[in-house]
């Protein structure tokens, strides 16, 4: 799941790396909701993908 981070936090799963504000990155379905109930992440929507139609 990709999550954008909208309170910076040291993420300890990741060897204690600093997470800034407005920063985006992939994680587990499990360690999304952790942060989200935290209140450190919010989900990033699926972009749904162009298509160019021929017309």
């Amino acid at each position: 799941m990709k999550v954008k981070v909208i309170k910076q936090f040291n993420d300890k799963t990741e060897g204690f790396i600093t997470r800034p504000v407005n920063e985006t990155f992939e994680c587990t379905d499990y360690r999304a909701e952790q942060l989200i109930s935290g209140g450190y992440v919010e989900p990033v929507p699926d972009k749904p993908k162009k298509t160019k139609s021929v017309g």
